[in-house]
């Protein structure tokens, strides 16, 4: 794929098709419906006033519009990196200076991005498998709806991770106002029901949101005990520039490229799911500049981290937005409720924002995955759930972390156990795994597959796996032929490993054919042992020709094949 303009706007925005427009800006109406409660929620959960929601939304919509690939997704205020923000900064902060860390951390994670979108790194998209990302969500919505309830309920909320929150919870429900509960269980209880039967079709956040400010203005809620948002200022944001400490920022990195990794899976997998329904590509690396610039866009006008949102580009695309002109009628529109919208917020009761929250966290408490992840592969249930039980127990950073551990030792783990059958000939002619096919026998020869690269964590169990094979046989075989067909990779002990083979062969006067090697893996063989060790007869490109060099038939017809087949091979 060419790699796009670093600014794809200046592409697509000429080219423009206005009859797109109309839906388009019907796409924007409904996702600005759905942004404005959200981002002011979410702010919430960031630990930072409730417009520089707003804020951070312009910032990421304008940013992500400017520099993004993708058609559909929207970038803003999340409840993930809202509260992996606000657990970030708590870890650095004193009493007075969240709001500046937090901007401080925004335009971090917007340098990172860009940083690792310039060095070509969009393959940290894959450093947390779906299992594992699946139980960290999970947990985390769990963790961010626990905080919420508190204010859902009108308590007093406690601190820590999960288990210390409801422990809190529990010893604060005599204290319960029933006022602030009735509202946002209510509330909560609508929002969920639109969500089961409209989907993202009824506005329904805001259609709550602007009827509670009525209610609350009407029968006067804040002088019955109901908390409310308070005054929000309307005007532009101004350039923020925070006023933070060197030993502030490094305290700031581990937690920052956290949000990084978890923030790139989920923008990279909706972006993704949009590319294959519209038929289009995204270019992973444009994606990390793209959300760079959402993030220091965030930064610069005061917000927080951000990152995209599967619900609100399914809103948009299912309103149909076709382009990115949707967002910058998006951010527009935003803009408007910034300077001229938010005084009509202050009477909004905060027990809404908390039912907002929860309502929207509510899908990533998805036990139907989890009960798929439990019947397709339980090591992959056994780490999704270690996640889960991490983040809630050890705490959101620390559950990242362990998060992002488990997928690496996942991966290196099932490398390291790869299967390696052995073969058997079907009448039609191919060499299958032999336990799962009904094959011939293949006499005097033993034939196995390696499926997986040949690397230092699987080299010494291969070189057990041929021998293990070989006193199963009844006489030992004249030949082995090892399928390398699926091994794209050889390391330097994947080649000692197959001179070790080699050896233990020749020792028992059996002769060693290697088949369907790719010339990457083929040529660092050749190239690392002395000479003699491997031949180029000992490579062939296909199983069937291999077999063919054992028996010597068709002699002419192997060297000739052989021969033209290795000037590419």
């Amino acid at each position: 794929m060419d790699r796009p303009n670093l600014i794809p706007i200046t592409k697509w925005l000429p080219n423009y098709n206005k009859t797109l427009l109309r839906p388009d800006t019907v796409a924007g109406l409904t996702v600005w419906a759905l942004l404005v409660p959200e981002a002011m929620a979410y702010a919430e959960l960031a630990g930072m006033p409730p417009e520089t929601g707003l804020y951070a939304a312009l910032g990421a919509i304008t940013g992500y519009a400017i520099f993004g690939t993708s058609k559909q997704l929207f970038v803003g205020p999340s409840s993930t990196v809202a509260i992996l923000s606000l657990s970030t900064v708590a870890a650095v902060a004193t009493n007075d200076n969240v709001i500046q860390l937090s901007v401080a951390l925004a335009l971090l994670v917007g340098v990172m991005y860009i940083f690792f979108g310039l060095l070509k790194l969009g393959f940290i998209s894959v450093f947390m498998s779906k299992s594992v990302l699946t139980g960290f969500t999970f947990g985390l919505g769990l963790t961010i709806a626990i905080g919420q309830m508190d204010k859902l309920l009108g308590v007093e909320g406690g601190s820590g991770n999960f288990v210390e929150k409801l422990k809190a919870l529990i010893e604060a429900l005599p204290d319960v106002h029933g006022l602030s509960a009735t509202i946002g269980l209510v509330a909560l209880v609508i929002l969920l029901l639109s969500r089961k039967f409209f989907g993202h079709s009824v506005p329904m956040a805001l259609i709550v949101v602007f009827g509670s400010i009525a209610l609350s203005v009407w029968l006067g809620w804040e002088s019955k005990g109901v908390h409310v948002v308070g005054e929000i200022p309307a005007k532009i944001p101004g350039i923020a520039v925070p006023d933070v400490h060197l030993s502030d920022i490094i305290g700031l990195v581990p937690g920052a490229l956290g949000i990084v990794i978890v923030g790139y899976a989920e923008s990279f997998g909706a972006a993704e799911i949009y590319a294959r329904k519209h038929d289009y590509e995204i270019d992973p690396d444009q994606e990390l500049i793209a959300l760079g610039a959402a993030n220091v866009g965030a930064g610069v006008l005061g917000g927080f981290t951000v990152d995209g949102s599967l619900s609100r580009s399914a809103a948009g695309d299912e309103a149909g937005g076709r382009t990115q002109m949707a967002m910058l009628i998006c951010g527009a529109i935003t803009l408007v409720t910034i300077l001229a919208l938010t005084p009509l917020f202050a009477e909004l009761p905060e027990t809404i924002l908390a039912a907002i929250v929860i309502s929207a966290v509510w899908g990533t408490f998805n036990v139907a995955e989890m009960r798929r992840i439990w019947h397709s592969n339980k090591l992959d249930f056994a780490a999704a759930l270690t996640a889960l039980i991490g983040v809630c127990v050890v705490d959101l950073l620390p559950g990242l972390m362990i998060a992002v551990l488990l997928s690496f030792i996942l991966m290196i783990y099932k490398a390291a156990k790869p299967e390696m059958p052995k073969l058997g000939k079907l009448p039609a002619g191919p060499y299958v795994d032999e336990k799962r096919w009904h094959t011939e026998p293949t006499p005097g020869l033993l034939i196995v597959r390696l499926d997986g690269p040949l690397f230092f964590a699987n080299s010494h169990g291969f070189e057990e796996r041929v021998d293990e094979l070989l006193r199963e046989e009844d006489e030992p075989p004249g030949a082995v032929i090892l399928n390398l067909e699926t091994t794209n990779y050889v390391d330097t002990d994947g080649t000692d490993t197959l001179r070790s083979i080699k050896e233990m062969l020749q020792d028992r006067g059996i002769r060693l054919l290697i088949a369907r090697l790719n010339q990457e893996g083929r040529e660092a063989i050749m190239n690392s042992g002395k000479e003699g060790d491997f031949a180029p007869e000992d490579f062939f490109p296909s199983v069937r020709l291999a077999v063919k060099a054992t028996t010597g038939a068709a002699e002419d017809e192997i060297d000739f094949l052989v021969k033209r087949a290795q000037k590419d091979y």
